[in-house]
């Protein structure tokens, strides 16, 4: 069977995106790209079952179709986030925009993202989480002095939380001044001894550091370097299911023939899929800009989309509590639908048996109770 694949430009406001989609027939996998203006935005590989049962369509039409649904769910999402973009910008909202800007980076649309938290600043200069993100843009774009100056004004007003310290040693990493980024990494270490980022940060920071600095007064010996980036490397395999050991025994490969730069090629390319932004997070965001800007188009597919998502991401994590909450915010907007499909079949009735006093009785009663629903949704939400 030869590889399927889709291409379509898609025009954007005044922006033009090209999305190309198509099977890695050897790998089993679906890849969908998207390029602007030539250059590569973002990838995503999906995995395909090759076989389905005998009751189950053709293997080349169910792997078609599931092509075709990732290509045009990749479409939709794009204009969906620009359409949602447009309708914030008419009535600027900090939470909103906060939340915008957090898919724009997603999406590593990286300077809509510094737009976006540029907007939150205008209207709360103190927030907090909106320099932080904002910093987290400027490190993507490698404007590292910018990222540092924005987190330091975090830290001084007295937000020492150890992501923060691990983003600071980032930045320093970048600048190739090991000695802070070491520090930096120590610090987030110390708030939270469990923080495996922090932990792979600090190796690749060490790997990195015997490149350009192999002799050096203020670090240790290479030799004490390498362990311990491999111990730290070892505790994180340990602790993320998402580290493979064909992927960890590469990478100790490179180490063990002293090809320092390959290992961190490796460790740096996989680093965003091992310590994606907040799983939780971005699911309750999603919804949140779908419900509120878009409620008339949610469906029920895509509810019940968001309610599997969850519990997945609970299967991994139960212990997050935020999960647990969006769950149950996903649960009353069902139980709203439901309202609004009871009101519905209550009209039937009454068409049918325009006297039936029950039937008139139960649809007054869920009107009101329809309305005090969507109320306590958006207050929710907000």
């Amino acid at each position: 069977m030869p590889d399927i694949g889709f291409n379509d430009n898609v025009a954007i406001g005044n922006r033009i995106f090209h999305v190309q989609t198509a099977t890695n027939k050897a790998k089993g996998i679906v890849r969908c790209e998207i390029f602007e203006k030539g250059r590569l935005i973002t990838v995503q590989t999906f995995n395909y079952e090759r076989r389905k049962g005998e009751q189950a369509a053709p293997p080349e039409e169910h792997i078609k179709n599931f092509v075709r649904d990732v290509h045009q769910s990749t479409i939709d999402e794009r204009k969906f986030l620009f359409k949602v973009s447009d309708r914030i910008s008419k009535a600027p909202n900090a939470n909103a925009l906060l939340k915008l800007g957090t898919l724009f980076l997603k999406h590593n649309l990286v300077t809509d993202a510094l737009k976006t938290f540029k907007k939150v600043l205008e209207i709360d200069p103190k927030s907090n989480r909106a320099l932080i993100l904002l910093a987290t843009a400027y490190t993507r774009l490698n404007r590292n002095d910018e990222a540092i100056n924005l987190l330091n004004r975090v830290v001084k007003s007295g937000y020492n939380y150890a992501d923060v310290y691990n983003k600071l040693g980032m930045a320093y990493t970048n600048k190739k001044n090991f000695i802070k980024a070491l520090n930096y990494y120590q610090e987030a270490l110390r708030i939270n001894p469990n923080y495996h980022e922090a932990q792979y940060n600090t190796a690749i920071t060490y790997l990195e550091s015997i490149i350009t600095q192999r002799e050096s007064s203020y670090l240790p010996p290479p030799s004490i370097r390498i362990d311990r980036a491999r111990q730290l490397l070892r505790k994180v395999k340990e602790s993320s299911p998402l580290f493979t050991e064909e992927q960890f025994l590469s990478i100790e490969q490179h180490i063990d023939r002293s090809e320092f730069e390959k290992a961190i090629h490796l460790l740096v390319n996989q680093r965003e899929r091992l310590f994606p932004q907040d799983t939780s997070s971005l699911i309750s965001t999603s919804f949140y800009l779908k419900f509120m800007y878009d409620g008339v188009n949610l469906t029920e597919r895509e509810i019940r989309q968001y309610e599997q998502e969850l519990k997945d991401a609970i299967k991994v994590k139960p212990e997050y509590a935020d999960l647990w909450n969006s769950l149950g915010v996903v649960h009353l907007i069902q139980c709203r639908n439901l309202f609004l499909q009871a009101l519905n079949e209550f009209d039937r009735a009454l068409e049918i048996n325009p006297s039936y006093e029950k039937a008139m009785k139960n649809k007054k009663l869920v009107e009101n109770d329809g309305k005090e629903f969507l109320i306590l949704l958006r207050a929710i939400l907000k």
